[in-house]
């Protein structure tokens, strides 16, 4: 491999090793997470995954939708976590607030999953108790049959706590947790220039696959298994260069480089892939005379001059974000990358019963465009077709991962964990042993381990 030199796990490569300490840019200091093996029993036990029921899933922010889904009184949507369900809706103080969709009376779930709108209350469709859109209770049936001490308890719906950050709605069910600002790290302040409050889904994809949900966490928070799995993107992306930063709480942060080749190719000439990148931007190929090593800064000059040309400002982003993946996880399952043109919001799910199985949903956020010019870069992965003007918000499209439609590389991905999973509970398998291009992996498990850990 070119390029390749003593590798230093505590600093990694910096993009940019110039830039000031107060740039976003700067590289985190290193956080020591040791490296011992990862136990295997997490990934396949129902004791492991009943007590992330309880000890992680109840205690921390789990994102549950978009404010733009529910702009009216009486708009919401459901959201499902394991085995819990909530109704998150919009009252009529325009306030959005979260319940288990669960009834007070004898369990019945209020409303079905998906989304809707309700004209003045939320009632049960078993015995047609009702409720405020704040969970006051408001009628109960026959209820000259009940007791005066039955009726005497809390019967409003179960709140759970619910705060919003650049329109993503959390919601955690521990009302003495931290807030969500706190759980974020950097990330609210990195996040200024993209404008990621104005941004609307316009592709939204679901499957289950076959592997515990921390397998594919796993999978898609390292760069080190590209070369091996997904070798069609190296001419585009420097799968070994990547800057990875640690922050408190379990949060991440890889920044890996696009348009520029993989080192592991050892090519000296500007490859096919590179040239299709100089091509969205307006450069032309054939005229390029530097060296492909500078293809990465020429894409970044030509895209700062066509975002002028088209009446975008980017006067906020440094060079890096205009090509490379800002990829942060928040704590515990989530993967966003951000780019200047849109994200890529990858989520993790517990299945409702089975820890072999996860619910992996693949989120594509853009600025509504009217102008036909303005398109993300292919490696995003958004359809030709994709209305970018984002009238109204993506359908939930469902995948069956075995008929493929996800994408290339998650369609490669799918069928690569549901190996990993059976590796994993094998009897000669000892525990994962991490790299310094897996520090990710290392720093999201020791923060699960102090939850699971935790009385």
């Amino acid at each position: 491999m070119k390029q390749k030199k003593l590798y230093d796990y505590q600093t990694n490569f910096p993009v940019n090793p110039q830039a000031k300490t107060d740039s976003h840019e700067a590289k985190a200091p290193f956080i020591d997470n040791g490296s011992g093996p990862i136990s295997p029993e997490r990934y396949y036990s129902l004791t492991w995954m009943e007590q992330e029921r309880t000890r992680l899933w109840a205690k921390v922010w789990n994102w549950a939708g978009r404010e733009e889904d529910i702009p009216s009184q009486g708009d919401f949507f459901t959201f499902k976590i394991g085995r819990e369900s909530f109704v998150v809706i919009r009252g009529s103080d325009h306030k959005i607030r979260a319940f288990f969709n669960v009834c007070p009376h004898r369990g019945n779930r209020l409303v079905a999953e998906g989304s809707g709108y309700l004209q003045d209350s939320i009632s049960c469709p078993f015995h047609a108790w009702s409720f405020n859109f704040d969970g006051r209770v408001t009628s109960v049936t026959d209820k000259e049959t009940f007791r005066k001490e039955a009726l005497a308890r809390d019967l409003s719906l179960s709140e759970v706590r619910c705060e919003i950050w650049e329109g993503f709605v959390f919601i955690n069910m521990d009302w003495e947790a931290k807030p969500l600002i706190d759980q974020l790290g950097p990330l609210p302040e990195h996040a200024i220039p993209y404008r990621l409050k104005d941004m609307r889904i316009v592709r939204r994809l679901t499957s289950t696959w076959d592997a515990n949900w921390k397998v594919g966490f796993d999978g898609f928070a390292e760069a080190y298994h590209v070369h091996c799995i997904h070798p069609q993107i190296l001419p585009v992306f420097n799968d070994y260069h990547s800057q990875i930063d640690l922050y408190p709480n379990g949060m991440t942060r890889a920044i890996t480089k696009f348009g520029e080749e993989s080192p592991r190719l050892e090519n000296d000439e500007t490859n096919q892939g590179l040239q299709a990148l100089m091509k969205e931007v307006g450069i032309d190929p054939e005229k390029y005379q530097n060296k492909p090593s500078e293809v990465r800064a020429a894409i970044q000059k030509a895209k700062r001059i066509r975002a002028k040309q088209l009446g975008l400002d980017w006067s906020e982003f440094v060079d890096g974000q205009l090509t490379d993946d800002w990829n942060y996880s928040i704590f515990p399952n989530i993967l966003l990358g951000l780019h200047p043109e849109g994200a890529n919001l990858l989520y993790f799910r517990p299945h409702i019963h089975d820890p072999r199985k996860f619910v992996f949903d693949i989120i594509i956020l853009m600025h509504p465009q009217k102008n036909k010019d303005i398109r993300p870069p292919s490696y995003m992965g958004l359809p030709e077709e994709a209305d970018l003007q984002v009238q109204t918000s993506a359908e939930t499209i469902e995948v069956d991962w075995r008929e493929g439609g996800l994408g290339e590389l998650f369609d490669q991905d799918s069928y690569l964990f549901t190996q990993i999973q059976e590796g994993i509970e094998s009897a000669g398998f000892r525990g994962a042993i991490l790299s310094g291009q897996e520090q990710r992996i290392g720093h999201f498990h020791a923060e699960l381990d102090r939850y699971m850990k935790a009385p």
